[in-house]
């Protein structure tokens, strides 16, 4: 057998791909760089859990009807425009249930709810799982019908 090309591997192809394996580790180290910051900003996640758990039940207590504790204070009733809405607990997840059906979480991974009412604040005593307790008042907005 002859072999015409017999040129091997020449410094022009050496620092072409010199010149990719540059490019691709500072892409990776681009990455790292960016990936720190971003776990810092959600490495709370029962915090942010938290807000928009407050957000859904603000949202909820704006515009009602009647609203009534149950269970002790461990469930909410509220009529709405969209009817009946039951908040309670089962198991680890705060829910909402609209005439008795559907199951939408609200707050996970929690111990225990109990909720007071004084006439114009609704206060939910919440405790997580992992011991710590959150308290949040939200404003209750009847309306007749």
């Amino acid at each position: 057998m002859k072999m015409t090309d017999q040129r091997g591997y020449t410094l022009l192809e050496s620092i072409f791909q010199l010149m990719i394996m540059v490019a691709f580790i500072q892409l990776f180290l681009l990455f790292f760089f960016w990936k720190e910051p971003i776990e810092q900003q959600y490495s709370d996640y029962s915090a942010t859990e938290w807000e928009l758990f407050s957000i859904d039940l603000q949202l909820l207590l704006s515009d009602i009807s009647d609203i009534q504790l149950r269970d002790e204070g461990r469930t909410i009733r509220i009529r709405n425009s969209r009817g009946i809405i039951d908040i309670s607990q089962s198991n680890t997840v705060i829910r909402q249930q609209v005439y008795g059906k559907g199951h939408v979480p609200l707050l996970t991974e929690i111990q225990s709810v109990t909720y007071a009412f004084d006439g114009m604040e609704l206060v939910a005593y919440v405790t997580m799982r992992d011991g710590s307790h959150k308290e949040r008042g939200f404003a209750v907005g009847l309306y007749s019908k």
